[in-house]
Order: structure tokens, then C-alpha cells, then sequence
């Protein structure tokens, strides 16, 4: 008899077991809740806990710039497993993706692993949880570059969540989320991309960079807003000498030809906000020299005659002429090509402006606005100038692109400013030249160039973000969308 009552109990018990099971596998199916019997026997662990940098195991550090997420890895139905990038201090290679599993307090919290960025695990800022092959894990993803220049490709691999780890064999996601399908559209045709939002790499992978003056960024991860890099910020008014600058190369030479390739340039994209307009100041400046097949893009002189506020939008049809504040740069370098004679016929010619200034205007100042030049040079010649009267205001955010219409090898060119068309220039020109070995952010080709008396060439003081360069034209959905992208990050209306 005690061995039929044994029997029903163990009956009983086990349809029990099969009912919970059943029970949190259509929970998982059906998107409720996601809790269930099991769940009460697994918490969260008390002693790793979201933001925290120093992990319990002393030797390794959490990067917060990376995604950490509460998920379900152990397939117990409820999202209990906090999984966090770390690694050991000074030891990049070591960099891993653990998740202290709930349930596990007091054992290891890096035993449910990926493989280490040493061991060929390639980690990305752009990441996400998600169960790609709806085993009722949560599987670690995130875009990472499966092809190498010129032809970049990009795409959200997935760490598959196993019952000991993640696999090694990796699954691409093929319906990631909105957010991820918009970063993989900015990555189409990248050449170039430092987002500068609290790192300063080039997430193309294409370039690296030096910097002039111990300039750094804000890499403090718990911060929600960037500020972008900031050049020249400590810019003494009373020695007005900025000295701040980024080189960019793809070798240690900082030459660019192989995987920057200049000839299939098509569309350039950047935030900026001139704190002060400095004399020529450029955004960027590439090129082996002054004059020697540059592609730049910065502002004429420093800026306009003051005058009032005008809140009418830019557009081709109400750019006018107007005073420049410097003189133009080596009047001798007018050559025989079209759009090197543009400012002969199109303006009286730039002035210079008597007792100009490098203070921060006041509020009783009106705003100051300052005309944007892009040119390209065909080895010592200009072959295309492009300006956009009264394009940008003083220490104000702006967006800019400047995109071809097309991959024609005499392609139409166009000029947003903030999202808006604001220039159209038809039988364009392209860069003639791939090798270039001087190639500046927020400093010119011309600086050392002599005989500028006065008039020298100045390096950018303000800030950047989001720096982007592509060998694809950009389409106007595209920029609305970086536009939109960046004031998020920016905190803009």
C-alpha cells in the first residue's frame, strides 16, 4: 500500500514538473509573461549588479559603453542574467562577453562566456540581445565588419546562447531591430566614421588617428548626452594660439591610398559648432600640401560683417554676395579652370574687414554667420569650388552634407545644411588622386604656406561629431535620418 502511495505522489509530482514546463514554453511563445515556477529558484545575483565597474572577481573591469542587459541565457523564462562586457585592466585582448548567470551566487561570473577578443571574437558598439532562433535563449549580437576595404560589409552577427556558453559558431540576424537597421544603412558604402560621441575611433575601420596637444574626449560611459570632440577649447584669448588637431592615415605614416580611396569620395556628413570663427578655418583638410590635390571643406575668412538675425531659411534662391573677413589667400594661385575664377564674377571680392576680432561675441553682439567653402584639387590645380553664403551661425550646431546625386564620373553635387538642400552644383568634379599623405581634422593644408602675412590660415575652434565619409552618394532620406540620429545624442530641438 505505502508503495501505491509512493507511486501516486511520484505521478502527481512529475505532472506537475510537465505542466510548468509546458506552461513557461507557450509563455515564451505566446510574448507574456515570462515568469514561471522555476524562475523563484534562479534570482538575480546580489553581488553584480548594472553599472557597477569594478567586477566581483578583482581582475576584471566592465566597460559600460557596451550594452548590458538583464536576459535569458539559462532558459529559465524570466530575463535574470545580467551579461556585461569586461576585461582585465590594461589587457584589451582579454575583453570578453560574460553573464553572471541567477542563481550562481558566490561561484564565477564570467564562466558563461564568449570566446576573448584575443582568441578572434570581434566586439562591436553597436550591440544587442536577442533570440535569433527562438530556442528560448537570448543570443549576444552586434554589427561587426565581415569584409575587408574597399569593399565593406557589414552585418549583425550573433553569439549563439547555449546550455554552457555561447558558441562559437556565429548566426547572422536577419531581422534586427529598427535601430540596428538604421546604423547598418549608415554603414553602407562608410568610408570614414568617427562618431567622436565618447571614443575617438574610426568605427570604418579604415583609419587611425594622432592628435596634437593631449586632445581627448569624454569617455565617461554614464553620460546619456555628448558634447562631441572639442578642439581648442582652452584657446587663450590673450595668446590667441590654437594648437589642437587630428591626423587621420590608414599606416603608421598616416598616408591614406588603398582603403580610403579619394576617386570614389561621394558624399561627406559631420556635425560642427565654430565656438569662434577662425581665418579659414577647416573642418577638414586632405591633401599632400598646400594646394596639391586637396579635398577641404571649411569656412571662408572669420566670417561675415555682423548683421541681424536672419531666420529665413537658406536656398539657392536667396543666397546673396557678401563681405568675406579676410583677403583671399595667394590671389596668384587664380588658374585657368572655370570654378577657380568663380569669385571674380560671382562677388565683387572678398574684403577685409577693419579691427576683426577673436572674443566670444556677447549677447548684445548679433549673431555671426560665415560662408562654407568645399573645394577639390587636381594636383596643383582647383578644379571645383563650391560656396554657400551665410551657411553656418557662431557657436551653434550644424549639420552638413555634401553628397553627388549620382556615381557618375561628372556627377551633380548638392549641399545640405541642417537637413535642407540648400546648394546644387551641376558637371561637378571628382578627386583625381588616391594617395594623400597629409590628411587634417580642424586644421589646413595652407598653415605653413608663406607669405600669408595677417591672413594665415587658422585651426577650427569649436566642436565636431559624428564625422562621415562615403564612396556612395547619400540620399536625402538618409541624411534627414543621420540628422535626426545626431540631435538625439545631441540633446537638439
Amino acid at each position: 500500500m505505502n508503495s501505491l502511495y509512493i507511486g501516486i505522489a511520484c505521478l502527481l509530482l512529475l505532472s506537475i514538473l510537465v505542466y510548468e514546463s509546458f506552461k513557461a514554453q507557450k509563455s515564451i511563445e505566446g510574448f507574456a509573461s515570462n515568469e514561471n515556477y522555476f524562475a523563484s529558484y534562479y534570482p538575480k545575483r546580489s553581488d553584480v549588479v548594472p553599472g557597477q565597474i569594478k567586477e566581483p572577481e578583482s581582475r576584471f573591469i566592465r566597460d559600460l559603453r557596451y550594452k548590458e542587459e538583464y536576459v535569458d541565457v539559462q532558459k529559465i523564462g524570466a530575463k535574470s542574467d545580467l551579461c556585461r562586457v569586461v576585461s582585465i585592466q590594461d589587457d584589451p585582448g582579454s575583453m570578453i562577453l560574460a553573464c553572471a548567470l541567477a542563481g550562481t551566487d558566490g561561484s564565477s561570473s564570467t564562466h558563461y562566456r564568449t570566446k576573448s577578443k584575443a582568441e578572434g571574437f570581434k566586439f562591436s558598439r553597436d550591440d544587442y540581445f536577442r533570440d535569433i532562433n527562438k530556442d528560448g535563449r537570448d543570443d549576444y549580437c552586434r554589427i561587426v565588419k565581415v569584409s575587408p576595404a574597399p569593399k565593406d560589409r557589414w552585418e549583425p552577427m550573433c553569439a549563439i546562447a547555449s546550455l554552457e556558453g555561447f558558441l562559437k559558431k556565429e548566426q547572422m540576424d536577419t531581422n534586427p531591430p529598427t535601430s540596428i537597421k538604421d546604423l547598418l544603412w549608415f554603414y553602407e558604402g562608410i568610408m570614414i566614421w568617427y562618431r567622436f560621441k565618447d571614443d575617438m575611433l574610426d568605427y570604418s575601420e579604415n583609419t587611425n588617428l594622432t592628435s596634437v596637444v593631449n586632445l581627448k574626449i569624454d569617455e565617461d560611459p554614464t553620460r546619456s548626452v555628448t558634447e562631441g570632440v572639442h578642439l581648442n577649447k582652452t584657446y587663450n584669448l590673450d595668446t590667441p594660439i590654437a594648437d589642437q588637431f587630428i591626423r587621420i592615415g590608414e599606416n603608421s605614416k598616416m598616408e591614406m591610398e588603398d582603403k580610403v580611396t579619394l576617386r570614389e569620395f561621394r558624399a561627406f556628413s559631420t556635425w560642427v559648432k565654430f565656438d569662434v570663427f577662425t581665418n579659414n578655418a577647416r573642418i577638414f583638410d586632405f591633401g599632400n600640401g598646400a594646394g596639391h590635390d586637396n579635398v577641404f571643406l571649411g569656412i571662408e575668412g572669420k566670417g561675415n560683417d555682423t548683421s541681424p538675425i536672419n531666420e529665413t531659411p537658406l536656398s539657392p534662391d536667396n543666397i546673396v554676395c557678401s563681405k568675406s573677413a579676410a583677403k583671399e589667400l595667394s590671389p596668384q594661385l587664380y588658374l585657368k579652370s572655370t570654378d577657380a575664377d568663380v569669385d571674380r564674377y560671382q562677388c565683387p571680392g572678398p574684403e577685409p574687414i577693419d579691427g576683426t576680432t577673436t572674443d566670444t561675441p556677447s549677447k548684445k553682439r548679433k549673431e555671426r554667420t560665415a560662408n562654407l567653402l568645399f573645394e577639390i584639387w587636381d594636383k596643383e590645380q582647383r578644379k571645383m569650388r563650391i560656396k554657400v553664403i551665410d551657411a553656418v551661425r557662431e557657436n551653434r550646431w550644424h549639420h552638413i552634407a555634401i553628397t553627388t546625386s549620382d556615381l557618375s564620373l561628372i556627377p551633380t553635387w548638392v549641399v545640405y545644411i541642417d537637413g535642407q538642400k540648400v546648394f546644387t552644383k551641376e558637371s561637378g568634379f571628382l578627386p583625381q588622386s588616391n594617395y594623400v599623405t597629409l590628411n587634417y581634422i580642424g586644421r589646413s593644408n595652407w598653415e605653413i604656406a608663406l607669405n600669408q602675412g595677417e591672413y594665415k590660415d587658422e585651426r577650427l575652434r569649436g566642436s565636431l561629431f559624428d564625422f562621415r565619409m562615403y564612396r556612395i552618394p547619400m540620399s536625402e532620406t538618409k541624411i534627414l535620418k543621420t540628422v535626426e540620429w545626431g540631435k538625439q545624442l545631441l540633446t537638439l530641438k
